[in-house]
C-alpha cells in the first residue's frame, strides 16, 4: 500500500497548484516593488549624464542638446549648439565614477578618453585621458546639464 502522503489526489494537486501560484505572485510583487523604487538624484543624474555622453560619442549633437538646461536652449538653437564642437578630437569613452548632489545642483565626475585627430599631434599623442567635472541643475522637476554660454 502507498502511504497517503505520496498519493496524488485532486485536492492535493489543487493545493500544490495554489501554493505555486502564491509563490510566483509573491516573487512578482517583490520584483515590482523594487522596480517602483524611485531613483535617487545621484542615480538619475548619472543615468542622464551617461545618456548625454553616449550621444556625444556618436556625434549625435541633436540628442545631446536635449540634455542642456531649458534656459540655454531658449537662447542657443540646436544648429548653433552643434557648431560648438570642433573636429580636433573624437570622444571614445566617458566613464562616470562619482556623482554628488545637493537639492538643486549635482556634480558629475567622469574619465574621458579622446582620440586626437590633428595629424601633427595624433602621431605623438594618439589619445588623451582626463577627468571632467560637469554641473547638472534641477529645473522644473528635471535634471539638466548646465551648459555655460
Amino acid at each position: 500500500m502507498i502511504p497517503s502522503a505520496m498519493t496524488s489526489t485532486p485536492l492535493r494537486r489543487a493545493a500544490t497548484g495554489v501554493a505555486a501560484v502564491a509563490l510566483i505572485a509573491a516573487a512578482l510583487a517583490a520584483a515590482g516593488c523594487a522596480a517602483l523604487k524611485p531613483q535617487t538624484a545621484e542615480e538619475t543624474v548619472a543615468r542622464r549624464a551617461n545618456e548625454r555622453w553616449q550621444a556625444l560619442i556618436k556625434r549625435d549633437f541633436a540628442t545631446a542638446y536635449t540634455y542642456t538646461q531649458p534656459g540655454y536652449r531658449a537662447i542657443v538653437k540646436q544648429d548653433d549648439y552643434a557648431k560648438t564642437f570642433g573636429g580636433a578630437g573624437e570622444w571614445k569613452a566617458a566613464d562616470i565614477f562619482e556623482t554628488t548632489c545637493e537639492p538643486e545642483r549635482c556634480t558629475v565626475r567622469l574619465h574621458l578618453t579622446t582620440r586626437i585627430l590633428v595629424p601633427k599631434f595624433a602621431q605623438s599623442i594618439p589619445e588623451i585621458k582626463g577627468i571632467i567635472d560637469e554641473t547638472w541643475v534641477k529645473d522644473q522637476g528635471q535634471w539638466w546639464y548646465y551648459q555655460a554660454r
